[in-house]
């Protein structure tokens, strides 16, 4: 039985699938026309923010600065006028409140690299916000740093603003509130000395009427002179300082009264003689071995008060002896160089912190803790002022505190010269007319 085979299809005219092929072609290129219009408004915005955002980062207030690995890679304009600072200017240290920190980094992109390195050993993500000031104490630049891409990239975004105006009303603002803190302790002080100067007073009062009794007794005062004395001065000074102390609390303008001529070698004896007492006292209860050396020649004389003056000194050779927890000597020395009068007094002890040599003559500033007040050396530099001079506070490079007081000279009055005898004139006779004799009656 023979198969039935199908008929052969037939054959294509090339009309239909033309006319397929064509639509599908029509629809390809509208399709491919919608979207290369697409794109060219797409790139048009992309030219159009490239632009804007190049006009943004050169005409921006703000450094702008990528960094890859440390190393700049592109910077607007203002990040490169601020790293073509004169060297004059200095470099750049970093701050903290109220402190600058750090070592010196001469130019701003060591800054950058600093600040770049430092974000990317961060374990975290995130920005990092420094402060760094140039060291002429000028400008002061605020740097925001963040690492930007994946892990395995080193790309660092900074941006330094200069804050110099905000950092100056930040501290303008800080100085203000510590003055604020200032007065509220001058006014407290003030309310505890109007009660406590008048106790002292009356007390002071009793122990110097019973020294003058003990005077009365000639045989032992002859016998306790010296120490007599001292104790007559100490009560007197002391009283002085009471009746200070209480016009210092309470922020009255105190009237100096009219400077007179002190010998200041004088004043440094006294008051050697009077703290030397507590000086040996403590080191023999602390087993310490402390001396005072004084090398204070005669020297011009100075206007001042002498109570005052030798006020000032007792509180130096005190703070020097507190200063020195394993003893050592104190020295004071004078000496007079172009009309001023210098004396300096200088320890063995442990100095002063860099950080406080700018506040230790500030009102309540002491580095005591409860066992001091803060008043001395503020009162110090009130006496010293009075009489026209200076005090400043250094450290000794073989360690210890350095205290420079400087007085201006009062002028040598010149030698009294006698005037010139006149020489003797004989004296001259007045010439009486002799009178007529009277005729006898």
């Amino acid at each position: 039985m023979s198969s039935r085979r199908r008929p052969p299809p037939a054959p294509d005219t090339g009309f239909t699938g033309s006319a397929s092929l064509l639509r599908k072609y029509q629809e390809l290129l509208r399709k491919h026309e919608t979207l290369v219009h697409r794109l060219a408004h797409q790139n048009a915005e992309r030219i159009s923010t490239w632009k804007l955002s190049s006009w943004a980062l050169e005409t921006s207030a703000s450094g702008l600065a990528l960094m890859r690995d440390g190393v700049l890679q592109i910077a607007n304009k203002r990040w490169h006028a601020l790293a073509r600072a004169p060297a004059k200017q200095g470099g750049w240290r970093r701050l903290s409140p109220g402190l600058t920190l750090g070592p010196l980094l001469p130019h701003l992109q060591d800054v950058a690299q600093e600040e770049s390195h430092a974000v990317l050993a961060m374990p975290e993500p995130g920005q990092r916000i420094t402060r760094y000031r140039r060291e002429d104490g000028g400008m002061v630049l605020e740097l925001r740093s963040e690492r930007v891409g994946g892990p395995r990239q080193q790309l660092v975004l900074e941006m330094a603003h200069d804050v110099t105006a905000l950092v100056r009303a930040e501290e303008e603002l800080e100085q203000a509130r510590e003055t604020l803190i200032e007065r509220e302790h001058l006014r407290a002080l003030g309310d505890m000395a109007s009660g406590v100067a008048h106790d002292l007073s009356s007390t002071l009062n009793a122990m110097r009427l019973r020294l003058e009794l003990i005077q009365r007794d000639t045989e032992f005062a002859e016998r306790q002179r010296a120490h007599l004395d001292a104790l007559v001065r100490i009560v007197s000074d002391a009283r002085e300082r009471v009746g200070r102390l209480h016009d210092f609390a309470h922020q009255r303008p105190e009237e100096a009264p009219p400077g007179q001529p002190v010998q200041l070698a004088d004043v440094v004896r006294e008051a050697v003689e009077i703290a030397r007492g507590d000086i040996e006292d403590r080191a023999v209860r602390q087993g310490l071995a402390v001396g005072v050396e004084v090398e204070v020649p005669p020297l011009p004389r100075v206007s001042g008060s002498a109570a005052d003056l030798r006020y000032v000194f007792i509180n130096l050779l005190l703070n020097a002896r507190d200063a020195m927890p394993r003893g050592g000597a104190i020295r004071v020395r004078g000496r007079e160089d172009e009309g001023q009068v210098i004396l300096t007094v200088e320890d063995e002890g442990t100095g002063i912190p860099p950080e406080h040599l700018h506040s230790i003559f500030r009102p309540f500033f002491t580095t005591k803790g409860n066992q001091g007040t803060g008043l001395g050396l503020a009162m110090a530099y009130g006496v010293i002022s009075r009489a026209g001079g200076t005090i400043t506070a250094a450290n000794r490079p073989e360690g210890g505190a350095l205290f420079t007081l400087t007085f201006p000279a009062l002028p040598v009055p010149a030698p009294e010269t006698k005037p010139a005898p006149k020489s003797a004139a004989r004296p001259t006779r007045k010439l009486v007319p002799k009178r007529k004799p009277r005729p006898a009656r």
